[in-house]
C-alpha cells in the first residue's frame, strides 16, 4: 500500500491500529489528524464562499444582454466550468467529513482507553 492511502478500515499508512496504541500515541494521532481535518474544513470552506464569484464570472461570460435572467442561469449552473468547481467543492466536503469522523474516532478512543486504565488501577487497589 501506498504512503498517504487508505485501507479499508480508513486507516493511512502511518497510523498504527487503534488496538496497539497507547495514550500518548493516541493524542499524537488525533492531533495530527485534528490539524489534517481543520486544513480540509478550510479549504472547503473557502470553495463555497467562493461559490457565488464562480457563478457570477461565468454568468458574466456567458451574458451577451440577448437572453434573459432564468437562461443565463441555467446556462451558468451547466457550464463544464461551474461543474468541475462544484465536484471540487464536493470532494473537498467529503475529505473534511472524512477527517473529522477519524478525529472524533480517536478522541472517543482515547476517552475509552483511559477509562479503561482508571478501572484497573481501581482494580488493583481492590486486590
Amino acid at each position: 500500500m501506498a504512503e498517504g492511502r487508505d485501507d479499508k478500515n480508513g486507516r493511512t499508512d502511518s497510523t498504527p491500529a487503534a488496538d496497539k496504541l497507547g495514550l500518548e500515541e493516541i493524542v499524537h494521532v488525533a492531533n495530527r489528524i485534528g490539524l489534517e481535518y481543520a486544513n480540509a474544513k478550510r479549504e472547503a470552506e473557502r470553495l463555497e464562499l467562493l461559490k457565488p464569484t464562480v457563478r457570477a464570472r461565468i454568468a458574466i461570460r456567458l451574458d451577451d444582454d440577448a437572453i434573459s435572467e432564468a437562461k443565463l442561469r441555467r446556462l451558468t449552473e451547466t457550464d463544464p466550468e461551474y461543474i468541475e468547481f462544484i465536484e471540487k467543492l464536493v470532494a473537498a466536503k467529503g475529505e473534511s467529513d472524512k477527517l473529522r469522523i477519524r478525529y472524533e474516532s480517536y478522541k472517543n478512543l482515547f476517552e475509552a482507553k483511559r477509562s479503561l486504565l482508571s478501572y484497573q488501577k481501581a482494580e488493583m487497589k481492590l486486590i
